[in-house]
């Protein structure tokens, strides 16, 4: 799991541990990671929007790309999924270390 970034891993985590490892959504016009991203992005942070949100997002956009072109995540339609080989990888994070992490994202700490 060298390969994976902080906010990889906290993508696949709050995949698997917030939402079993689906979830459907509804994007409207933005691309399918923009809308995640922002979707993610308004859950952790409670509708505020600190100083680091741009880079945060950002981020995120490119983690969901990365993990889409390593068949780490599926996204199709209107459908995100950890495939069968992200399922694997995920089980490699525990709870306790995605909550690390979202709570370094939240501060800012995003490499």
């Amino acid at each position: 799991m060298e390969y994976l970034s902080k906010v990889d891993k906290f993508i696949l985590a709050y995949l698997w541990y917030e939402y079993g490892g689906s979830t459907y959504f509804s994007r409207g016009s933005q691309s399918p990671e923009e809308f995640l991203a922002r979707f993610i992005l308004d859950d952790i942070f409670s509708g505020r929007r600190p100083g680091h949100y741009q880079q945060l997002f950002s981020a995120i956009v490119s983690s969901i790309k990365k993990l889409t072109e390593y068949w780490i995540v599926q996204i199709s339609g209107y459908d995100i999924r950890l495939t069968s080989f992200g399922q694997q990888v995920v089980k490699g994070i525990s709870k306790e270390e995605y909550e690390k992490i979202k709570e370094e994202l939240i501060r800012g700490k995003i490499s």
